[in-house]
């Protein structure tokens, strides 16, 4: 691993959530007693790599989320900074509040609480070894079919023989996925980090095998499957 201070986790949490159930804050939802969202940071900061973490969020939940930070983690190794208009600009803010003395770093999303500090360290070395950025992803398992354009008519089964789907934590050298911000105009629309490092031309960037239980809580459905998987102590 490396040296202390090199790497460090940038956790955007500013999305609104609506998906989740109207206005509520989905990382204060309860997993088995705990708030979302410290189970995703109590997952960093137990993953040996991580020296440090910058959560981004809203100015006006800045207050809350610190007295959680400190109620259930205590003094940690964190700074905040301020939300974008979306996610990327949210991930830029986040990394140009890192210390300069940061050489890599895992890009995590708040709502993803069970990720597994050993799955973690697995990204972080891929990148720390060399490689320009690090994906969790799992294998695509269903059968996939694509609809014709405009109709739910089924045009054709794709091949899902090298598809995969994104997880996070999704690791990378500082200064390149920077290099990759600049490359792109903030109007393109990206899904994830690793775009917006396919767009730049940049990598390569590695697939590294997570799991199922890496789950984003979206929908009050999700936080009912967490907590099976900790009740089943699989998480």
């Amino acid at each position: 691993m490396p040296e202390a201070g090199v790497v460090w986790a940038v956790v955007p949490a500013g999305g609104s959530g609506t998906r989740y159930s109207g206005s509520e804050d989905k990382l204060l939802v309860e997993i088995a007693g705990e708030p979302v969202l410290v189970r995703t940071l109590r997952a960093l900061f137990s993953a040996p790599s991580i020296a440090g973490i910058v959560l981004v969020s809203a100015v006006e939940k800045q207050t809350c989320y610190q007295a959680l930070i400190e109620r259930y983690l205590g003094s940690v190794n964190l700074r905040f900074a301020t939300g974008g208009r979306d996610r990327r600009e949210s991930v830029l803010n986040g990394l140009l509040a890192l210390p300069d003395t940061v050489e890599v770093v895992a890009i995590h999303d708040a709502a993803r609480p069970l990720v597994q500090p050993a799955v973690i360290d697995q990204a972080v070395s891929v990148v720390v070894s060399g490689q320009a950025g690090a994906v969790v992803a799992v294998p695509v398992v269903d059968t996939l079919k694509q609809a014709e354009i405009g109709s739910m008519n089924i045009c054709c089964t794709v091949d899902r023989a090298q598809l995969w789907r994104a997880q996070t934590p999704q690791v990378f050298r500082r200064e390149v996925i920077l290099r990759a911000h600049r490359a792109i105009a903030l109007e393109t629309p990206v899904t994830d980090d690793a775009q917006l490092m396919e767009l730049a031309g940049l990598g390569p960037v590695v697939l590294v095998p997570g799991d199922e239980h890496n789950l984003k809580i979206t929908t009050p459905a999700d936080v009912a499957l967490a907590e099976a998987f900790l009740a089943s102590g699989s998480e």
